[in-house]
């Protein structure tokens, strides 16, 4: 967006929810964008320099988000020193802090969202969560749960590329609505889910992507021209 359209887009989460009956709460804010300005061109995903993430628990002991972040860390710490990652506790009471913000649905669960970032500025992000549905009580230990995000983190990061393989088909979708120049990106393993979405784009757009394989990287350079779509709704009383 441009600095005349207004603030830049935030998120904000106000309250904390976990499946299956959730009650997370979610502020999320964006100016109107008219158009997006330049071509994406996102083909060199750098080195990783440092990892961020955060554990979050709803109403489980505190202790459970602790050690799923310890776990996360001692594996990420055999490749990097350079690891931080953040507890977000929400007791069983469920209560809200002042002005009406946090606390936590009825449902307890236990997150965690790991994202590396790399020399480029290129950050590949990974998430998982306990599905009560698939573990019974007891059955996934806090640092298996935080073993298995780490994990997932560097199996995207192995894959190489640019985008991490849930945020290929947003990212495909702004290469279509972009100017009618040629955008460029590099992921590493085409998804089913972003298979589809192309044929979408492709009747709906009328956008054809150029799919190359890069055999030296093991990843795929996808370019497309743009559409140059403008946003050209009003607000209306």
């Amino acid at each position: 967006a441009d600095a005349d359209d207004g603030p830049p887009p935030s998120i904000r989460v106000t309250k904390r929810g976990a499946a299956p009956l959730g009650g997370g709460e979610v502020v999320f804010t964006c100016p109107i964008v008219k158009e997006i300005g330049v071509p994406i061109e996102l083909t060199d995903p750098g080195k990783v320099k440092r990892v961020r993430g955060t554990v979050v628990s709803c109403r489980i002991p505190p202790s459970s988000a602790a050690r799923t972040a310890h776990a996360a860390k001692g594996l990420l710490h055999r490749l990097l020193p350079d690891v931080w990652i953040h507890t977000d506790t929400h007791s069983s009471s469920g209560k809200k802090n002042r002005g009406g913000a946090g606390g936590c649905g009825p449902s307890p669960g236990l997150t965690v969202c790991l994202a590396a970032e790399s020399t480029e500025g290129v950050i590949i992000a990974a998430e998982t969560c306990l599905d009560s549905s698939k573990h019974s009580r007891g059955s996934l230990l806090p640092e298996d749960l935080g073993v298995k995000a780490a994990a997932m983190l560097l199996d995207e990061v192995r894959k190489g590329g640019c985008i991490d393989t849930g945020a290929q088909s947003i990212a495909l979708l702004f290469m279509c609505l972009g100017p009618e120049d040629i955008s460029r990106i590099r992921i590493g393993n085409l998804s089913q889910y972003s298979i589809v979405s192309l044929r979408l784009f492709k009747e709906a757009f009328h956008v054809e992507f150029k799919i190359k394989a890069d055999n030296d990287s093991k990843t795929v350079l996808l370019s497309c021209l743009g559409t140059g779509y403008r946003n050209m709704a009003r607000a209306s009383t």
